[in-house]
Order: C-alpha cells, then sequence, then structure tokens
C-alpha cells in the first residue's frame, strides 16, 4: 500500500535534484563566463569552458558604440552602451526639431534587413564579422577577430527587447487587413439603425455610463495600470491605444449569451462606432502625450493624432457610413445579409489576427509569455471597470453585464491596422504584440464571463 507513495517521493526528489543539479551548473557556467579576461582568444575560451551548445556568425554595425548585431542580413539582436538606454519618446513636431540629437540606433528594429538598416540609420561608424558562443541560452561570450570583446551572464527575454522588434508586414497584407476591417465595420453598420439611438432619449442613463465607461473610464485606468507596472514604452503605448478603441465586434453577441441588455448594447456598439472616428485619436494622443512626458522611455514613438484622425476616419467612417445608408435604403437585404455578416465578422477577425502574425510567428511565440499577463489584468480591469461602474449609480445587473461586456471587449483590429501603418507605428513589436493577443484573450474571456452569467439569475 505503501509503495505508491514511495514512488511519488522518489519522482519529487528526482525533480528537486535535477533542478538543483541545473542550479549548481548555471551557477558554475556564469562564474566561468565571468573569469574570461577581454582580448583571450577563441582557443582558450574553449579550454575554459568546452565547446558552445550554441554558435552564430555575425555582423556587427557599430553606432556611436551602440551594436546591431545581423545574422544571414538580418537584424537578430540590438545590444545598447549604458549611455544611450534612456531616449524618451516625443510628439512628431518635437521629433522634427530633434532629429539631429537622435542616437542612429533608435531608428533600427530587430528583423529588418541590411538595406533597411543602411535607408534608416545610415552608413555605422565600423562593421566588425565576429561570432556569438551561446552556454545555455542565458550566458554568450561576443567575439571579433578571433578575440573575446564582452562576456554576458543571465541573459533573459525581457520587455525591453520587444521595443526594438519590427514586425514586417507586406503592402499587401496591410491590404488584407484593412478591406477586412472595413468589411467587419460595414457588417456591424448594417445593423444600427436610428432606432437605436432612441433608447439614449428614452433611458440615458444606462447609454450615458456606458458611454463613459468605454472612452473615459477604461483610458483613465489604463494609464494608471502603466504607471504601476511600468512597462516599456512599445507595450505601454499598445496598452493605452487598445483602451483608446471602441467596443469589440462580438460584443453584441457575448452580452445576448451572458443575459445582458441586447438592447443596450446595439445601442452602445452604434454610438461607439461612431464616436470612436474621434475618440479613439483623441484618447490615444492625450494618455500618450502624458506618458511621454511623465517617464523615462527607451525609444521614440511618433504620436501623430492627426494621421490617425485620418487613418481611422478611412477605416471606420467610411465603412460605417456606408452600411447605415446601405440598411436606410436597402432594409430588406440588409436584414438578410447582417446574421451571414455576424458570422463573417468573427471568422474574419480571427484569421485577421493570424494574418496579423503569421509572418512574425517566430517572435510572437517567443515573446508571448512577456506580455500575456498584462493584456490578461488590462482585460480583466477593462471588465471590472465596465462593471463598476454602473454599480456605483445602482443600474440593474442586465445593464452592468452588459456595459461591462462592451468595455472589456475592445477593437483590437482596429489597433493592429493602425499599428501596422507605416506612416504610424510601422509594425512596432510591443504594441503588435499587446493588440493581438488581447484579440485572442478577450474572445476567451467574454466566452467565459458569458457561460458564468448565462447560469446566473438576473
Amino acid at each position: 500500500m505503501k509503495k505508491p507513495y514511495y514512488q511519488l517521493l522518489r519522482l519529487i526528489t528526482s525533480i528537486v535534484a535535477i533542478i538543483l543539479a541545473s542550479s549548481v551548473n548555471a551557477e558554475t557556467i556564469a562564474k566561468r563566463v565571468k573569469s574570461i579576461p577581454m582580448g583571450s582568444d577563441s582557443a582558450y575560451v574553449t579550454l575554459v569552458l568546452s565547446a558552445p551548445t550554441e554558435k552564430h556568425i555575425v555582423e556587427r554595425y557599430y553606432y556611436q558604440g551602440n551594436q546591431a548585431v545581423f545574422i544571414d542580413s538580418i537584424i537578430r539582436d540590438i545590444r545598447l552602451a549604458e549611455s544611450h538606454k534612456k531616449i524618451k519618446i516625443r510628439l512628431k513636431r518635437q521629433l522634427r526639431a530633434e532629429q539631429k540629437k537622435e542616437t542612429p540606433i533608435s531608428t533600427l528594429r530587430i528583423g529588418m534587413s541590411v538595406s533597411e538598416a543602411l535607408d534608416r540609420a545610415g552608413e555605422p561608424d565600423s562593421i566588425v564579422q565576429g561570432e556569438d558562443w551561446y552556454y545555455t541560452n542565458r550566458h554568450r561570450i561576443e567575439i571579433a577577430n578571433g578575440k573575446v570583446i564582452k562576456s554576458e551572464v543571465h541573459l533573459k527575454a525581457t520587455l525591453e527587447t520587444l521595443d526594438w522588434i519590427w514586425l514586417n508586414f507586406s503592402k499587401g497584407g496591410l491590404l488584407f487587413m484593412n478591406i477586412t476591417l472595413a468589411l467587419i465595420m460595414f457588417g456591424i453598420a448594417l445593423q444600427i439603425r436610428i432606432e437605436h439611438f432612441k433608447l439614449l432619449l428614452v433611458s440615458p442613463k444606462p447609454v450615458i455610463l456606458g458611454f463613459l465607461s468605454q472612452f473615459i473610464a477604461l483610458p483613465f485606468f489604463t494609464f494608471l495600470l502603466v504607471l504601476i507596472i511600468q512597462p516599456t514604452p512599445s507595450v505601454a503605448m499598445g496598452m493605452i491605444l487598445v483602451a483608446a478603441c471602441p467596443g469589440g465586434n462580438i460584443s453584441n453577441f457575448i452580452s445576448s449569451l451572458a443575459k445582458g441588455n441586447v438592447a443596450l448594447s446595439i445601442t452602445l456598439t452604434a454610438i461607439a462606432t461612431i464616436a470612436a472616428i474621434f475618440m479613439t485619436p483623441f484618447n490615444f494622443a492625450f494618455w500618450g502625450k502624458l506618458y511621454s512626458t511623465a517617464s523615462n522611455l527607451v525609444i521614440p514613438i511618433q504620436i501623430d493624432p492627426w494621421e490617425m484622425i485620418k487613418t481611422v476616419l478611412i477605416l471606420l467612417g467610411i465603412p460605417v457610413i456606408t452600411g447605415i445608408s446601405f440598411a436606410r435604403f436597402f432594409l430588406v437585404t440588409a436584414e438578410r445579409i447582417s446574421k451571414p455578416f455576424k458570422v463573417f465578422s468573427i471568422i474574419a477577425f480571427l484569421g485577421f489576427v493570424v494574418a496579423a502574425l503569421a509572418a512574425n510567428f517566430g517572435y510572437f511565440l517567443k515573446y508571448i509569455h512577456l506580455i500575456a499577463l498584462i493584456v490578461i489584468v488590462h482585460n480583466g480591469l477593462g471588465l471590472l471597470v465596465g462593471y463598476a461602474i454602473p454599480s456605483i449609480f445602482k443600474l440593474n445587473k442586465q445593464d452592468r453585464r452588459t456595459i461591462s461586456i462592451e468595455t472589456g471587449i475592445q477593437n483590437s483590429g482596429l489597433g493592429l491596422v493602425l499599428i501596422f501603418n507605416p506612416n504610424l507605428f510601422d509594425g512596432l513589436g510591443g504594441m503588435a504584440f499587446i493588440a493581438a493577443f488581447w484579440g485572442i484573450w478577450h474572445i476567451v474571456s467574454g466566452l467565459g464571463i458569458a457561460y458564468y452569467w448565462s447560469r446566473k439569475p438576473i
């Protein structure tokens, strides 16, 4: 009878022993790596540390002491000198005025080719052929001209890495995303009727609170969350951008599953979709500017509200106006195709996220663990704020559920299109990862909370 317990005890003991052994081994390797004198030749390194577990032939492009590390003509890493680790983000007009003061390295991103790097940063101060020797993925020796030039211990993927990742997206892929988003917004607009706005006159309180929760409270509390957790700039700006977007295209469906007020959900979707043309650029510019002046950040990010207004007007304004007009003059046809459009919008949105990540899936898998918890907490904050505000003003449970869902389900697809816009953020890694994972996670959290509420009486 005791045998299974002994087997379990032996298994636990073995696991602990393996963990301790690997820890001691890592510590031993770290001490050996630290002991290698600068200028040692590669033969000495092999003698002390044995052969590396991984070896990469690299080209080091030096800009004012900073390295852009190329492997197979693609930037695989950017290594900064200590003096350049505090570069503040600026508004676009400030960028123009201060362009001469910026370091060339700040214009480069992991994932760029040699030609793209030279176009952005110009000719480097020097180019050095070399090798990177890895002893586990946390210990690295940098070698140039057969000599050790630097040793690094306890390497780990950090949020700072996301600031330097550039997600490459083709013009064809960007066009696909734009068309898909336009069709999704057209499908939403097909369901918008003049009578949906009558709820604002008949029962204004829940509508006003829903609007304030989505466009005022969520950006405000997102800003507070950013100040508390202090992520890197691209991650912070991704959070602010997602919070500035309107409600997601599946919020009405989730509200109905959660036994919410579907009429209120549709009204809020209609108002938010139209208001987002102006509120999304305004919120991002306002909170983004506050954040940029309140923090020491790593890289420059352009905040151009006029470019964003123009982009959102094209992406949202035209499809929404077209959809509302179509439904106004071709009501029967609009009602007939609106249901297939709902199905299409869910499938298209998932395809949309997949398309955004397809060319960069390796980066996504490598770094997703860094932002997953941030997105989960941020989304939970949206749902909580959306429930707390109507609770404070004593709305009924149906309205609380609906406003919570409308606040927590965001149109991150719009955020992705803005992020990949070359005139705005040009595929900045941290922003794209936040928006893409939000697009996946809010479906999971939305369906989860809808299932929970569907089993609870109103």
